[in-house]
Parts: structure tokens; sequence; C-alpha cells
């Protein structure tokens, strides 16, 4: 059972807000997610880990995570207690007024290498837990501002994330489990992409016999090698349909076989047809 607790949108959807608990988390099924936003999940309870391209993040009660619009992700169970979480999705287009050449407010998340340092422990994040309960309050206050206090207390949340990261990017408590050889494969595909990407490739590649790859790629990243080049294309895909190229274009650019693979993976992941995303 999924009990939402406080749940609220601004702008269209360029901003969610969403306090949730899971009382049965082992009953639900999580899907792979790569979406067109950036998240901010922050764990209040429960035994979670997550995994975040080809690293696993275990986290506890009190863990942040930061996530950006070209990871994949999702959570796995560790016990069948209930686990209570927020999870804020936004555009960058949300936070474009509050951008400045001095001071980028989105420069971590825009900047940051996808499957890196999206951990951030409890201990570091502390005192973020009032920015939470203030935009739960002046939702809850139905006043004519409470809107704009939840955006303006969205911006010092921010702020004050850019101002933790700043100060303890660079540590050890930061990084997640990764696996060299992985990351190293992990990169040459995002490089790659409308390149032929096969297991036969890569063991020619990079030396290393492709059953056992695959089975390491698995184990370090959750996904089949197949699953993984095909997300990936999509998330290209989807830059590239933004920019105003031709579905038939874009289906060449991102390597798919043929048209009507791309068209039916696309649609598959996203819900809608090449033409019809926007």
């Amino acid at each position: 059972m999924n009990e939402k607790l406080t749940s609220f949108w601004l702008k269209n959807g360029a901003f969610s807000y969403t306090h949730s608990i899971t009382q049965n988390p082992h009953d639900e099924q999580h899907r792979s997610y790569m979406l067109d936003c950036y998240e901010i999940y922050y764990l209040i309870s429960g035994s979670v880990n997550y995994q975040v391209e080809d690293q696993t993040y275990s986290l506890s009660p009190g863990d942040l995570l930061i996530i950006t619009n070209k990871e994949m992700h999702r959570p796995y169970f560790t016990s069948d207690s209930s686990y209570e979480r927020i999870i804020i999705f936004f555009t960058p287009e949300f936070c474009q007024h509050y951008h400045h050449e001095s001071y980028p407010i989105l420069h971590y998340f825009e900047r940051k290498k996808p499957g890196s340092s999206n951990r951030i422990p409890s201990k570091l994040v502390e005192q973020l837990g009032g920015y939470f309960t203030d935009m739960e309050e002046h939702h809850r206050s139905n006043q004519p501002a409470s809107q704009v206090l939840i955006e303006l207390t969205f911006i010092r949340l921010l702020i004050h994330l850019n101002d933790i990261i700043a100060t303890h990017l660079h540590t050890s408590q930061l990084e997640g489990e990764y696996n060299a050889k992985i990351e190293h494969i992990v990169t040459y595909i995002h490089n790659n992409l409308y390149h032929e990407l096969t297991l036969q490739h890569i063991e020619d590649t990079f030396f290393i016999n492709r059953y056992y790859f695959s089975h390491l790629f698995k184990k370090v990243t959750g996904y089949s090698f197949k699953q993984y080049v095909i997300h990936k294309r999509i998330a290209k895909a989807i830059e590239l349909l933004k920019l105003s190229v031709p579905p038939t274009e874009v289906c060449k650019m991102t390597g798919f076989e043929d048209y009507s693979n791309f068209y039916k993976a696309f649609k598959r992941i996203t819900g809608v047809s090449p033409a019809g995303y926007s």
C-alpha cells in the first residue's frame, strides 16, 4: 500500500513534490526510470538500495540522492518494513529565473558525471529537513502566496544544497560502489550510441569475454547490456527530438536498425510515439 501524505505540482508540472509511505515495498513493481527532469530523493525511513547507472547506494534514513535527467535509476528493497520518502521532480526551466552567470544555480546538476556522487549522507544534509517541512506547510496553508513561498523555499533548498556539495563533493563520503572496468565501458557506450553496440563488439574492443561481461554488467548496473543500450538510445533520441530533428533522422543518429524497432522501443519506454513527443 502506497499512501501519499502530501502531493502537489507547480507551473503545469514543471515542479512536483510527493511525500509518501509504502507499507510493503516488496509488493510493488519498481521499474527503471529515466525522466525528463531532475530529481531530489530524500529518504526518511526504511531500508533501500538505490541503483543509479553503474553504482549502487545503500541508503540510510536521512540520506539524500541527486539524480539528473540523463541517469537511469531504480530502488531495491532489502526488507519488508515500510519506507517513507520525499521526492521532488523539477525541470531546468523551473529554475531558469534564478540562474545568473555569477551563480549558476543548477551547475552541479548540469555538470555532474552520470552515475557519480549521487548520494549525500544524512550527517551533511540534516539541516535540509526544515525546507521540506516549510514547503508542506505552505501547501497546506492554501494562502494566495503559497505557491510563491513554495518556489522560494525550494530555491533556498537548492542554494543550501549547492553549499554542501561545494564543500564535500570530493570526499569519499559522496561515492557509491562501482566497478572501474564497467565504468569505462559505460562511458564508451555513452559516446558511441550511434554505432553498432553488441556483446561481440564489446568483447573485441575491450578484450573481455562477452559472457563474463554480460554477467558482470548485470550485477553492477542492474540492467542487461541490451536493455541499458536501448534506454540510453531513447534518452539521446529525446534530446534530439527536442531540437526538432525529424524522427527518421533521430532513428539513424541513435543506432537503431530500422524505424519500426525505434518506434516500438520509444513508445514502450516513453508512452508516446517519436512524432508525438514534445
